[in-house]
């Protein structure tokens, strides 16, 4: 029993790091020119209090499996000083439990008072970072569980599956998948049996059950790919998708209903084109933009027409959709204009500037008047009170494992 006892306390450690960190446990520091290591920033933009705001945006990935690989180290140095505020751990990144715990732990220990964002791709089934090849669970595809029972069955799988994530110190989870199963074909959709159904009350009660259980853990959520990627016959990693003839607007019904009960803490755009939701560029090219980049889509449909009041976070802007046809500096000036809170790279090159270049690129931006500080502070501010609630999660699951470990099987508490 002192052995298990010690085990939790350890990861507990891991979770809670960052948010005790500075001062009472779940409190977000408010001020942006405040105690965080700004002095690499000042440097680069001679703005440190905009580095730091800029940064919060930034979710970059890695090289490495373990903390002493050069990657890790950079990673922490670029939380540590701000100029990322996340990372996102892909299967190059995977290794044992005991590696990985060190690995996020070692993340959240270089951060300051806002606690990093270390998320993953564990949907289950074809898609799942960490599998059983490393010694994790195998968990069900969506559609799976869809076949197999109720949302409440699915809320104890994915309850299994969240508690394993919080174990290793991840806080974020790109889940779950909300495009209906128009296209039994699609390639990256339907065939990998990632979505629930094509029904839309189907995939919205099994979304809930899905971000219930992540919260539960204390684990964030991403819906996605908004505005649905389910009808497609093409694969945005490998090529840009045109819903022209495809989509439907009943696509829309997930984000609208999960939108008016509070559900995902983010939605995540696909790179995604229909002339209705995202229309063209204003330039003399007149070329189609992707939802990620379409400012009718994230701030037109999204959140003026669905509600959706949280985080917006792109899929990855190195997905061929985006780099064949937007050059970097363009993408991420577009995609922050557009209405996005958080841009994801997942770094496939692992090089190891493109953190500083992205922050170089936006603060110049911002200097030329290409893009606002009042549009940053606003993504910012949506940050720290995702945070904030990424807080409040961990200390309601840690409160909750402690009760579960302190009854005994009869479900009387145990004498002190």
């Amino acid at each position: 029993m002192r052995a298990i006892l010690a085990v939790a306390f350890s990861i507990v450690l891991v979770i809670a790091a960052p948010i005790v960190a500075n001062g009472r446990a779940g409190e977000v520091h408010q001020d942006v020119h405040g105690p965080n290591r700004s002095t690499a920033q000042s440097r680069r933009t001679g703005d440190p209090a905009l580095a730091r705001m800029i940064g919060q945006m930034l979710i970059v990935g890695f090289a490495g499996r373990t903390m002493r690989s050069r990657g890790a180290r950079r990673i922490a140095r670029l939380l540590g000083d701000g100029t990322i505020g996340g990372t996102i751990l892909m299967r190059r990144n995977i290794a044992s439990r005991r590696t990985m715990k060190s690995l996020t732990g070692f993340f959240h220990a270089a951060t300051g008072d806002l606690p990093p964002l270390i998320g993953i791709d564990q949907e289950g089934g074809y898609v799942q970072r960490l599998g059983p090849r490393n010694g994790y669970r195998r968990y069900p595809s969506a559609a799976r569980i869809a076949r197999g029972g109720g949302p409440e069955r699915a809320r104890r799988i994915y309850g299994n599956l969240a508690a394993e994530l919080a174990g290793l110190g991840i806080n974020l989870n790109f889940g779950p998948v909300v495009d209906l199963n128009t296209n039994p074909r699609n390639p990256v959709i339907g065939r990998l049996r990632r979505s629930y159904s094509a029904n839309p009350a189907t995939v919205t009660r099994f979304a809930r059950a899905f971000i219930a259980a992540h919260h539960a853990a204390g684990i964030l959520t991403a819906a996605k790919h908004f505005p649905g990627h389910g009808s497609s016959w093409a694969d945005s990693h490998k090529r840009f998708v045109d819903l022209t003839r495809s989509w439907q607007a009943k696509e829309l019904a997930p984000y609208r209903a999960l939108a008016k009960s509070g559900g995902p803490d983010m939605v995540m755009v696909g790179h995604l084109y229909h002339p209705r939701i995202t229309g063209r560029t204003g330039d003399a090219s007149r070329r189609r933009l992707p939802a990620s980049l379409s400012r009718r889509a994230i701030e037109g449909e999204l959140r003026t027409r669905l509600g959706f009041r949280g985080v917006v976070i792109t899929d990855d802007l190195e997905m061929a959709a985006i780099r064949r046809h937007f050059g970097l500096r363009e993408s991420v000036i577009r995609a922050i204009r557009a209405g996005n809170d958080i841009l994801l790279f997942s770094n496939a090159a692992g090089d190891s500037h493109l953190a500083n270049r992205l922050q170089a690129i936006i603060a110049k931006a911002v200097r030329d008047g290409r893009l606002t500080r009042t549009r940053i502070r606003r993504s910012f501010e949506r940050i720290k009170a995702l945070k904030r609630r990424l807080a409040r999660l961990t200390r309601s699951a840690v409160r909750a494992r402690s009760n579960r470990r302190t009854r005994s099987p009869g479900g009387a508490r145990r004498s002190p």
